[in-house]
Parts: C-alpha cells; structure tokens; sequence
C-alpha cells in the first residue's frame, strides 16, 4: 500500500485554504445583500481622470519591471529612499488635490478615528482567514513557475542586508514595509483608486481592476497571485467596516509577518 501521508497532509492543509475561500465568499455575499458601509459620493470625474492617470503610471512601471525580470542585482538602499520619498509626494498630491475642493480628508478617505480600538482585531481575524489562501495560491503559483523567476527585489535586498548584518538597509526596508506599503499604497488603491472606479464600474469590476493593477504594479511574477487574493480580501474587509485602518493594519502585519519570517529564513532559522 501507498504512503499515504503526504496526501493525507495535502487535505490538512487544503482546510484552512478553503475555510479562508469561504469566509469571504460569505462576507462578499453578505454585503451584496445587506449593503456596504462605503460611500463613493465624494470622488467624481476629476478623480477619475487623476485615478486613472497615476493607475497607468503605476500599471505601465509594473508591466515594464515584469518585463525586466525584476533585477535583484540593480535594487539600492539609495532606490529605496527615493521610491520613498516619491510616494510620498504622490500621496501628498492626492491629498491637496481633493482637500483643493474643500472636501474633508478624514471622511472622504475613511480614516476616521470612530472604532480605532477595535481595528487591530478586526485586522487580525481578517489577515490570519486571508493568509491560508495567499499561501496556498503562493505556493501552487511557485510550483507552475519552477524557480524561473527572481525573488522580489526588496526581499532580495532585505535577505542580503540581513545575512551580512548590514543593520541600516534591514531598518530602511522595514520603513519601507511599514510606512510606504501600508500608508501610501492602501489611501491611493484602496482608499483612492476602489472608490473612485466603484462609483464607475461598481464593486466587483473596481475590486479585481484594482486587485490586478496593485499586484501587477510591485513588478514581479512571483507575488502576483498572493497580492492579488490579499487586495481582494482588503476590499472585501473595508466594504464591511468602512475604515481604511483597517486595510492600513492588515497590510502592516502581512508584511512585518513577511519579514520575520524572511530574517529567519536569513539567520538559518528556517528552510529556504
């Protein structure tokens, strides 16, 4: 008779994937039928054409990194600083641009402070239902490709820095993960781009027009499916709470869980 231990772990495993499946499938079913708690009144044509001019610049530099292979040899603690601080003028920018029409930032971004002291679970149960099928996305994905494509550049650039104990890259890349990704990158795609297409296209065709564009744009074939399932369980999280905090906390701990997990892998901790 066959060993039937590994498919008998495969089935373990296939669980918490298809539990997290389910979830949000009920809670995209539930909203469809009781409504969400989004208003995408505020944002109107000037946005759209704002929206869609930084979408396909971001699109457009994600499809040109993909095509590139991604170097990992051309990623510099000097790009970092200025991927940074590029961002951070382009959040700035939408910021003055909607505040120009008197419009209050707190409310049109859902960044309101009403249920502060519940976001951090709220964020948790939803992260830790969402991280079974990113995983499994990731891993079946990592399989198709047979290790045909380079790791992410700043992943390459944290495992390297971390490895040869250069301390002040691994803090400039945890900046990066902490405040580039979960700040700037949810107020323009989630708080900014859904919204703004969702009055437009509605829900489900700004959801996976965003989700596309947000995994395509960190320019790497490997992360794709994983980003893709998680800016959907994003959406599908601020559809029910109404706050981008909690997208905000969500993508916070993905990626310090991402980077724990790497620095082990570094110090031998882990398998590669």
């Amino acid at each position: 008779m066959e060993d039937l231990s590994p498919i008998f772990l495969q089935l373990l495993l296939a669980i918490p994937i298809v539990g997290g499946v389910l979830y949000y499938f009920a809670q995209a079913r539930e909203l469809a039928l009781r409504g969400t708690r989004l208003d995408a009144g505020y944002f109107g044509v000037a946005d759209l054409f704002m929206g869609t001019a930084l979408a396909l610049y971001f699109g457009l530099n994600g499809v040109l990194m993909l095509s590139k292979g991604d170097s990992n040899s051309e990623l510099r603690p000097e790009h970092v600083r200025s991927n940074l601080a590029f961002m951070l003028v382009v959040l700035i920018s939408v910021f003055v641009f909607v505040s120009a029409r008197r419009l209050p930032l707190t409310k049109v971004f859902n960044l309101g402070l009403e249920d502060i002291a519940s976001i951090p679970l709220r964020a948790a149960v939803a992260l830790g239902t969402a991280l079974p099928p990113i995983w499994g996305a990731g891993l079946f994905w990592e399989r198709y490709l047979q290790n045909s494509s380079p790791e992410q550049s700043l992943v390459s650039l944290f495992r390297v820095s971390a490895e040869s104990g250069d301390w002040s890259s691994v803090r400039l890349v945890a900046l990066s993960a902490f405040l580039q990704a979960p700040v700037v990158e949810e107020v323009l795609f989630r708080g900014y781009f859904y919204v703004t297409l969702k009055r437009y296209m509605g829900a489900v065709g700004s959801a996976l027009l965003v989700s596309a564009l947000f995994a395509v744009c960190h320019g790497n074939v490997r992360v794709i499916p994983g980003l893709f399932i998680l800016s959907i369980c994003e959406i599908i999280t601020f559809e029910r709470f109404g706050s981008l905090w909690v997208c905000i906390c969500m993508h916070a701990c993905f990626n310090g869980l991402s980077l724990f997990l790497l620095y082990m892998e570094s110090q031998g901790w882990l398998p590669h």
